[in-house]
């Protein structure tokens, strides 16, 4: 059984990479216009490790310290959802 996406650690490195990232504020915009970054950080909200689940709740609130992306975010599918669900655990 050799499927690297399901181990945790992996999932953590990448949240973490791209938490990294998102720190730095001349990457925020670059990140939301990606069209891959943003459905994976909110996959991520949705998984069942805390660690995992709390990087990736650093990294949308660095991305959404820039205002531009705040529109884009709010609109994007599952954000608002994966949020409510956070909150509810």
């Amino acid at each position: 059984m050799n499927s690297t996406m399901s181990e945790e650690p992996d999932a953590l490195s990448v949240v973490n990479q791209l938490r990294d990232l998102a720190a730095d504020p001349l990457n925020r915009r670059a990140i939301v216009q990606d069209q891959g970054c943003l459905p994976g950080l909110i996959l991520f909200l949705d998984h069942p490790s805390p660690p995992v689940v709390h990087s990736a709740l650093l990294a949308l609130r660095y991305l959404a310290e820039c205002r531009a992306n705040r529109e884009k975010m709010k609109g994007e599918l599952g954000m608002m959802l994966s949020l409510q669900n956070v909150i509810q655990k």
